[in-house]
């Protein structure tokens, strides 16, 4: 019981520390990061997570951008683990509930322990999976042997869409527009 008590706060811990390394909004960049050589790598964008320099050309898509977006959509979902969590903890332990009378009725015995016990155990192998697969390590691998000309993984790549794209382009808008909106404003002391 308390192994499963332990599970099950270890796997909500993972889950906080999982959603805040993907904020929604990406954080405005210095100007001094966009403006440096081409070969100078990326630009910060949120959590230590870094956008790789893209230089558009014509016919060639940017691929790197559409790796991040992919990656950080993927990770933002993984608070959808919480949903097979929770089922597998209300079928593991009992239920308890509230009368109109204020008091409180728990059941005798779960609904069924050895069936929430294996929900719960693969949905933490779920996680811990999709977690991996998505991670930071992972990204900037890809972008390295990328920028190096071997192509992305197959197992990236077959999940790129139009989306993961549009979303990137619209990233580097913001970027340049908001290094416009700092190269014109005056310095401050």
């Amino acid at each position: 019981m308390r192994f499963l008590l332990l599970l099950a706060l270890l796997f909500w811990a993972a889950t906080a520390s999982y959603a805040q390394t993907a904020p929604a909004a990406p954080a405005p960049a210095p100007a001094a990061a966009l403006t440096a050589s081409p070969d100078s790598g990326a630009v910060l964008l949120f959590n230590g997570w870094y956008l790789p320099r893209y230089e558009p050309r014509a016919g060639v898509a940017d691929s790197t951008g559409a790796l991040l977006s992919l990656f950080r959509k993927r990770r933002y979902a993984g608070w959808l683990y919480a949903v097979p969590l929770i089922a597998g903890l209300s079928l593991t332990f009992p239920l308890s509930s509230t009368d109109r009378y204020g008091q409180t009725i728990v059941a005798d015995e779960a609904i069924s322990p050895p069936l929430g016990v294996a929900v719960l155990a693969g949905t933490v192998v779920g996680f811990i999976v999709h977690a991996t697969k998505f991670n930071k390590g992972h990204l900037m691998a890809v972008d390295k042997a990328y920028a190096a000309g071997q192509p992305i993984p197959a197992k990236y790549r077959s999940q790129l869409n139009s989306n993961h794209f549009a979303e990137a382009a619209y990233i580097r808008e913001a970027l340049r527009q908001q290094m416009e909106r700092e190269q014109l404003m005056p310095p401050t002391r």
